[in-house]
């Protein structure tokens, strides 16, 4: 298993994450699950109080291994006004005394960012924690298709808590069909304020479990699956440190873990010139921004110009249906009314997404 230092903090953790979402989908195999990953070389996990049974399910797998391991779990915007709450529960779930790192979980829109930055709000609260000693760094992490809100695209935002210098660690979403395009300004400025990435989505939410369409040529050489190359594609960029895979079956651990070490035998040039021939595919013109949500009558915009992308540009036939359902509702919409004034490409909105459907 490769292991990468996460940013600042220092912390070796391997290129392969554990993510603890899915560990309710098979409850009778969750240890298993999390024993098996383990014995790849996986020692960062990260879980969240949202997750279910996960904190559970992980305190059981982990007794006896917590030196062996980098822990991180989450603290979410419905628990902002419990936060020490919050963190005991999840402490006394897991069964330790304390975790490496703790996020802010999903700072997903204006609000939830004010109330992690206002005065006393969750980031101070945070801190507070972490001077107990209950976590050694704060992270914040985001999930994907997030609004235009409050005059800034997602984008924005990161790049707005990234020059906080408040957080050693940002969550990020991050796939071969860029739902999030956090390439272009979110992973360089992280790097060269030397925060620890991690990405979540790399299958964009399952689509890229099983197709990675044009992506699959370029990875053959070093997958054995369409689940690996949705893996491997964030870790070729040198600002990443880890991709968490939400493993629910010791069968999934067994394809997913065993990236780790093929990634190993990839040289530094090489992951330049396969990050390279992926960014050479494109991207569509649309920027995935958000601005217009508000004038689309509910029809989202977004995602099926992301989706639309995603099958004719990229192969990637699994996302057809994501946006084939909108189909009924868009060619029977007449008007976008104040979408073409806000698009940054002068589009005229609802002729662009009429196109997808004709």
């Amino acid at each position: 298993m490769e292991i990468r230092k996460l940013g600042r903090t220092n912390l070796q953790v391997s290129a392969i994450g554990f993510g603890g979402a899915r560990l309710d989908e098979h409850p009778e195999q969750a240890v298993a699950t999390v024993h098996r990953a383990l014995d790849y070389g996986v020692n960062f996990i990260d879980t969240a109080r949202d997750y279910g049974h996960s904190e559970k399910y992980l305190g059981q797998a982990l007794q006896g291994r917590r030196s062996e391991l980098v822990l991180a779990t989450k603290v979410a915007f419905n628990h902002a006004d419990f936060v020490q709450e919050s963190v005991e529960t999840s402490l006394a779930q897991l069964r330790v005394d304390d975790v490496d790192l703790i996020y802010a979980h999903g700072c997903n829109n204006a609000e939830h960012y004010r109330i992690l930055m206002r005065e006393q709000g969750m980031l101070h609260k945070l801190e507070r924690i972490r001077s107990e000693g209950l976590t050694q760094f704060i992270g914040v992490s985001f999930d994907h298709f997030l609004p235009f809100d409050d005059g800034q695209t997602s984008v924005e935002r990161m790049v707005t808590l990234i020059e906080s210098d408040a957080f050693d660690v940002i969550q990020v979403p991050m796939s071969l069909i860029r739902i999030e395009r956090v390439e272009d300004q979110v992973l360089p400025m992280a790097a060269e304020r030397n925060l620890g990435v991690v990405v979540n989505f790399p299958t964009a939410n399952g689509i890229l479990t099983g197709d990675i369409g044009v992506f699959y040529d370029i990875l053959d050489s070093y997958i054995a699956t369409s689940y690996q190359g949705a893996l491997l594609a964030p870790l070729l960029h040198p600002a990443v440190s880890c991709v968490l895979s939400g493993m629910s079956t010791p069968a999934f651990a067994d394809e997913n873990c065993a990236l780790g070490s093929m990634i190993e035998n990839i040289s530094k040039p090489e992951r330049h010139r396969l990050w390279d021939s992926i960014q050479a595919v494109g991207i569509g013109p649309c920027r995935s921004c958000g601005r217009c949500a508000p004038y689309t009558q509910d029809i989202p915009v977004r995602q099926i110009m992301t989706y639309h992308d995603a099958v004719n540009r990229f192969g990637v036939q699994s996302a057809f249906p994501w946006y084939e359902e909108f189909r009924e509702q868009v060619l029977a919409c007449d008007t976008f009314k104040g979408a073409d004034a806000v698009c940054p490409e002068e589009f005229d909105v609802l002729a662009e997404v009429k196109k997808v459907y004709r």
